[in-house]
């Protein structure tokens, strides 16, 4: 009923295509060897080097655009017999963090709080086609119309000084889950498949079985992260940090429209659903070092590794779907439809490690300028054969420029620029050509499959950084 979704626009680690938010928020600089408040969500150890009471306000969009094609049975819609059109997406994701910080006792122990989106994602193809009706006719549309994913991590922090130079810290909360979804489905499975070969007679126009899926859910998980930082050399320090690996869990009210090809009412009819959507989210390892090589000038490299593969590589990392009726029961004749539908269904998902690697660096122009760039390589996390509209992942490179200027000593106003060059990727060997056994990853009826096709975008990203110390 609901084919993968796009987490792969931008994730706490990774993804409008692996783009990591280490790059983004909290600015150039930001990172597992970056001491300032932002540390709760990427290193809390780095936290026990912020001294007295902190605050930062960091705020990113990312306006994402997404071109897909297809070329699934010849490129040629099998109900029209007319080629597919490139299906577009567009999306303005928000990004950032909201914290504050208060070093207890000098030089020992520092405590935090943070509420920051770790995964964000989502994509809006329903401007693909405009005016054709019933509502959604592009290739995607049996993959995502429009979906958007926003969580929110509440972490409180603490870091201790062991002994000058060596810090540890550890943070633990909630994350809000939250999702919307709109997405059409031929509950049948009779998408690409010839009228010919089909034991009912075809319907009166090409796309009368459409279904149409509306939902909202939301929801939460338990989250911790903990890390190592040591500054005890001026030209090096080494920021070392690991995020536990959660599932992203909620459920909500929403309603299936049927058309009246599958429905007892005439003119069809919309049955209210209860709705939930469960994945998996990976643990993220980091490592960063950074070198103060002058007074004014320091230098650094990091990587965020994403270990996918453990939660995401095989059928344990499928999104879990749940469609009842507002009775919790499966939807069928008793709500005017002909037929019934699962209650559980599953949208394959399979990811493979991937890693955000950057160059980064900043000088300080004077005691209250500051300007830093970072230079990044990001990999992709979603196999060829798993590619679609729905679940896009681009290995790309980027850079981002910033700039903070410090007024009367404790306010500071920042502002920044990121750029990302996804590259195109071209699949030839989609699951859709698959016949592994693998109920979830199959060309047989009902279709549960990625796409050939080509996938094409590109993410420009701007920010503004607010902050104060006293």
């Amino acid at each position: 009923m609901v084919a993968a979704l796009l987490l792969s626009l931008l994730s706490g680690p990774a993804h409008a295509g692996s783009i990591s938010t280490a790059g983004v928020t909290a600015g150039p600089d930001g990172g597992a060897a970056t001491a300032n408040v932002a540390a709760i969500a990427y290193n809390p150890g780095a936290l026990a080097a912020v001294d007295g009471f902190q605050a930062m306000i960091d705020g990113q969009a990312s306006f994402v655009r997404i071109e897909t094609t297809t070329t699934r049975n010849g490129g040629i819609d099998p109900n029209t017999g007319q080629a597919y059109l490139p299906a577009q997406a567009t999306a303005v994701v928000p990004n950032g963090l909201v914290g504050l910080s208060y070093q207890v006792i000098p030089d020992r122990l520092t405590v935090g709080f943070a509420a920051y989106d770790p995964f964000v994602g989502g994509g809006d193809y329903s401007g693909s086609e405009k005016g054709t009706v019933p509502p959604y006719t592009g290739h995607q549309r049996y993959h995502i119309i429009d979906t958007a994913i926003i969580t929110l991590a509440l972490e409180p922090a603490v870091a201790v000084t062991i002994v000058d130079g060596l810090h540890v810290g550890a943070g633990a909360g909630w994350m809000i889950d939250t999702i919307s979804v709109k997405q059409a489905s031929d509950p049948l499975g009779t998408e690409g498949i010839l009228a010919s070969e089909l034991d009912q007679s075809p319907p009166d126009h090409p796309y009368a079985l459409d279904t149409l899926l509306q939902g909202k859910a939301s929801g939460g998980h338990f989250i911790w992260n903990a890390g190592v930082f040591v500054d005890k050399w001026r030209y090096l320090k080494v920021g070392a940090s690991f995020s536990a690996p959660g599932r992203f869990t909620s459920k909500g009210d929403g309603s299936v429209t049927v058309p009246e090809d599958l429905s007892t009412v005439a003119g069809g009819v919309t049955v209210p659903a209860k709705v939930s959507v469960e994945f998996p989210l990976p643990a993220i390892a980091r490592l960063y070092v950074d070198s103060q090589i002058t007074d004014k000038v320091n230098i650094g490299a990091g990587v965020d590794y994403q270990m996918w593969n453990l939660c995401c590589g095989e059928q344990d990392g499928d999104i879990t779907i749940g469609l009842t009726n507002e009775a919790g029961g499966a939807i069928g004749p008793d709500d005017g439809v002909t037929i019934e539908i699962d209650t559980v269904q599953y949208s394959p998902r399979r990811l493979w490690n991937s890693m955000n690697i950057s160059q980064l660096g900043g000088v300080q122009v004077n005691d209250d300028l500051w300007t830093g760039w970072r230079l990044m390589y990001n990999q992709n996390a979603v196999p060829d054969y798993a590619v679609s509209p729905s679940n896009l992942d681009f290995q790309n490179v980027g850079f981002s420029l910033g700039s903070r200027y410090r007024f009367a000593e404790k306010f500071t106003v920042g502002l920044s620029y990121t750029k990302y060059f996804l590259f195109t990727r071209t699949i030839t060997d989609s699951a859709w050509d698959r016949r592994d056994g693998n109920e979830r990853f199959s060309p047989e009826l009902p279709y549960k499959a990625s796409t050939n096709g080509t996938y094409s975008g590109n993410v420009d990203t701007v920010g503004l950084r607010l902050g104060l110390k006293l």
